[in-house]
């Protein structure tokens, strides 16, 4: 639970920072957490600029990137990153879902 909580922490914090620069009067961030079994499915949502890169983990990577992987493989799940000029969402994943 520790981990999971620190993954949300720093991916709403990201999104907070950076999603936002057009200060946007619809701004959403949303948080998803689904089960299936032992399966789950953490996901975190905006409705933002969208990141430079298409999609994937950017070739660099800062310092909550990495905690957030490193998290992630501490939980056994896997990181997807989906970014259009629409948003992003950052999907963490254990187990098939």
């Amino acid at each position: 639970a520790v981990s999971i909580g620190l993954i949300v922490t720093e991916l709403v914090i990201n999104a907070l920072k950076y999603a936002f620069l057009d200060r946007r009067e619809n701004a959403a961030v949303v948080v998803r957490y689904e089960r299936n079994g032992d399966a789950w499915r953490l996901s975190v949502t905006d409705n933002g600029l969208g990141m430079s890169h298409d999609v994937g983990i950017p070739a660099k990577t800062g310092l909550g990137t990495s905690l957030v992987l490193a998290l992630a493989t501490q939980l056994d799940a896997s990181v997807k990153v989906t970014s259009t000029s629409t948003g992003t969402s950052i999907a963490v994943t254990h187990a098939t879902f």
